[in-house]
């Protein structure tokens, strides 16, 4: 794949053109909410969005968060879209450009009442045009008279900026030979302050909505519901004061992440345990295992599989382990750093699934993880996470192990005393015979009880 998708392993193009034809196909969807937790690849999303629809529409992209030190977000919304109209090669070459080039345009003049009443009323607690009247007899009447005008006034500001900002929009799609609507894409709102973040919802509703244009906002929704909640109250009911800005929301799928791991996770020496990784049973394996007199096993719903080229069990560990402890995309590539860091310390073929384990469950819960190198350990593991852990598994030749099985059994072995290590391995079979004998030279309960140390460290990358 190439050109603006290339890198796109979380397959987003689809969600992309989909939601193409049905923003263009629905006038009344003026206000759009990407919806994905934090870490999922929303600015990816929108980047790559913004790029493919600018070849035929005006796009403005407005990262929230970079202004959200400003006082009024009307301000720098407007400054963004000056900026992002201007014509790249000659800023003078057109009745346009001239406007942009001029400090006073139109849409500056045309925003400058609605700002200024705004920012007046949030510092001094009161509306600019209620400051009049000197008799008391007269106050009243003048209070009445003043805030009717105001608001008149106030409808007619926001008229003539609505009419300059469709203008604007529709002069710079002429400019570029391009077509209505036009497209502004705001991310990064959830992690701006509360009141900044309300704020710039409340201008685009009031002031940006227009026949012509459509804003794309990308949002963790959760948490900015907890936002919201954070201004108003926890009694507050955000998600339904939310509905009054989203005319439709989308949500990005993030469960397959089979492709995004294989581009993350390099190459690390590793004992291999035969995990069959695509879940199929080739002819071969299937007389081998039943002229042993067993029964030849197949994934069931709860196995972790991948038919993607060249995927390996290393991959599919980093899956599985995604699953279990449910961590998001930006965590999964946060982990796999502190894996091949951690592996690299220890140098050649490392015990890769102990190594990803004690990477994920020290991240994900701190608080057992002090805990797991003693006799409890696998007793609080089992209650902090005893449905992910049992139910997810792996096919190997003859049996499905589930993530707690291989966690166990590793356990085990780091449990045992040098001496009782030796014994431990009679009667093993399958991968457990080939872990062990893959550890059995050396003091092998302690080598793999110093992954613990180099895990500690490698926490520290962030």
């Amino acid at each position: 794949m190439g050109g603006i998708w290339q890198d796109d392993h979380m397959d987003r193009k689809p969600s992309a053109e989909f939601l193409n034809k049905y923003i263009l196909s629905n006038a009344h969807v003026k206000v759009l909410n990407v919806n994905s937790p934090w870490g999922t690849g929303k600015s990816f999303f929108l980047e790559r969005w913004a790029a493919t629809l600018s070849e035929k529409h005006v796009c403005v992209r407005f990262n929230a968060w970079e202004t959200d030190y400003s006082a009024e977000p009307l301000v720098a919304l407007i400054a963004c879209i000056e900026d992002q109209l201007r014509d790249p090669v000659d800023i003078t070459a057109t009745s346009v450009g001239e406007d942009l080039v001029n400090a006073g345009s139109l849409l500056v003049q045309k925003a400058g009442p609605l700002i200024l009443k705004g920012l007046f009323k949030k510092f001094s607690g009161v509306e600019l045009n209620d400051l009049f009247g000197e008799g008391a007899e007269e106050a009243t009447g003048s209070v009445v008279e003043s805030l009717i005008k105001d608001q008149m006034e106030t409808k007619q500001n926001v008229k003539e900026f609505k009419v300059e900002v469709s203008r604007r929009l529709s002069q710079a799609a002429e400019n570029k030979g391009l077509k209505a609507p036009a497209f502004i894409f705001i991310d990064e709102l959830d992690r701006c302050r509360p009141t900044y973040a309300i704020e710039l919802l409340e201008r685009i509703k009031h002031f940006f909505e227009l026949e012509d244009c459509r804003f794309i906002i990308a949002s963790d929704s959760v948490q900015l519901a907890h936002s919201i909640r954070a201004v108003y109250g926890q009694g507050f009911h955000s998600e339904c004061y939310l509905n009054r800005f989203f005319d439709a929301e989308f949500r990005l799928d993030n469960e397959n992440i089979f492709p995004l791991v294989k581009s993350m996770l390099p190459p690390v020496p590793s004992i291999a345990i035969n995990i069959n990784v695509t879940g199929r049973v080739d002819n071969f394996s299937y007389q081998s295992v039943r002229g042993m007199g067993q029964d030849v096993i197949y994934p069931d719903r709860y196995t972790v599989v991948c038919d993607l080229e060249d995927f390996n069990e290393n991959q599919l560990m980093i899956v599985a382990l995604a699953k279990c402890f449910d961590v998001g995309l930006r965590e999964i590539n946060n982990y796999i750093q502190q894996i091949k860091g951690a592996a690299d310390t220890i140098g050649g073929n490392v015990n890769f699934f102990w190594l990803a384990f004690l990477v994920f469950y020290k991240n994900s819960k701190a608080e057992t993880y002090l805990t797991f190198f003693s006799a409890r350990g696998l007793e609080d593991l089992h209650k902090s996470f005893d449905y992910s852990l049992v139910n997810t598994k792996f096919l190997f030749v003859s049996s499905l192990e589930s993530v707690f099985e291989l966690v166990s059994f590793y356990h085990s072995m780091v449990m045992l005393s040098e001496q009782g290590f030796r014994s431990f391995g009679q009667n093993l079979e399958g991968w457990r015979s080939t872990v062990f004998y893959a550890n059995c030279n050396g003091d092998a309960p302690e080598r793999l009880r110093s992954y613990r140390k180099v895990v500690d460290l490698a926490h520290r990358l962030n």
